[in-house]
């Protein structure tokens, strides 16, 4: 009986060339991310590395946009150290206004806390609720294009989708007010999200049937959206008395620490959206498909997934 022989390592793999081979199930397997480790990395490392690469190209704006700044520069040659100590100066003010404008003046803060009283502390805090309330929309509108790029799409159309969205949620807000506050708030939520929805529906069909590219549709519907929005403010129904402001709306996220500071429990609902954000890509079949198109389309075809009806999805959502 022969004895069994290895096959030769020079000869070729007869699975290369098999069509059912597991190649595009291993491409599509490849979408699920990184490893534990990586993710680590790109959630924490990576951020930070972004917030100190915009602060560098920010002072160095700084330094070349100001007079005295360029005055001492143009002499750096003789005096280097004059150059540098005045482009310290003038970062490290610009920084320090941009740091206390958000977040406030931490010795103006601890002398609130510090004396007790309510109102004091609520004015040394006013930054911070500015910032937060200014964030929460941004929260939002990041997700949606963090959402985009996973699956390999760059949506740069946020500013139009979220103007329409509110323009939606504005129409529920005003005409809508005989309905309880609590199911009003709710109303006008489900309204912005499906006016927001509809806008990225657009591009996304139109990137899946005829292959526009979607950079292109959505810059191009930001424009459209903003004319529509500067349309409307200007009919009755929306427009308070002569001013293309809209009227105020029925009801409004209340306030997380009474009336004096205007944060809302609107943050603590994108917050939540971020976290659900981040269980569908990566805990459900959904963002699995996601995933798998951005990684690789025709994979994600051989493995069953459908490309254009997950683009549309993604440009939806």
């Amino acid at each position: 009986m022969p004895e069994p022989t290895s096959p030769d390592p020079r000869s070729p793999d007869p699975s290369a060339n098999d069509p059912t081979s597991s190649e595009p199930t291993s491409a599509v397997a490849a979408a699920l991310g990184p490893r534990e480790g990586q993710r680590w990395y790109q959630a924490l490392v990576v951020p930070a590395l972004a917030v100190v690469t915009a602060l560098v190209i920010g002072a160095i704006i700084i330094v070349f946009s100001n007079e005295q700044a360029l005055e001492a520069w143009s002499r750096f040659l003789r005096h280097p150290a004059t150059a540098l100590s005045v482009s310290w100066q003038v970062v490290s003010e610009a920084y320090q206004a941009l740091l206390t404008g958000a977040f406030g003046s931490p010795a103006e803060i601890w002398r609130a806390v510090s004396s007790g009283e309510l109102d004091a502390i609520r004015s040394a805090l006013y930054p911070i609720s500015e910032t937060v309330v200014t964030a929460t929309p941004l929260i939002f509108v990041g997700l949606s294009v963090a959402l985009g790029f996973r699956a390999g799409l760059f949506n740069i159309g946020a500013e139009g989708q979220v103007n329409i969205g509110g323009l939606v949620a504005g129409a529920a807000g005003i005409g809508l007010t005989f309905l309880p506050d609590p199911i009003l708030l709710v109303t006008m939520i489900v309204a912005g999200f499906l006016g927001g929805a509809l806008w990225g529906f657009i591009p996304g069909v139109l990137k899946a049937k005829t292959g526009a590219h979607e950079v292109i549709t959505t810059i191009m519907l930001n424009f459209v959206a903003v004319s529509l929005v500067l349309y409307f403010l200007s009919t009755d129904f929306y427009k308070q008395q002569a001013e293309p402001v809209s009227k105020p709306a029925g009801a409004a996220y209340p306030h997380l620490f009474g009336s004096g500071v205007r944060v809302h429990l609107g943050i603590i609902v994108a917050l939540a959206a971020a976290f659900g954000v981040a269980w569908l890509l990566n805990r459900t079949t959904i963002g699995f498909r996601f995933r798998a198109v951005g990684a690789n389309p025709d994979a994600a075809r051989a493995a069953g997934i459908n490309p254009h009806r997950t683009t549309i999805v993604v440009m939806s959502l």
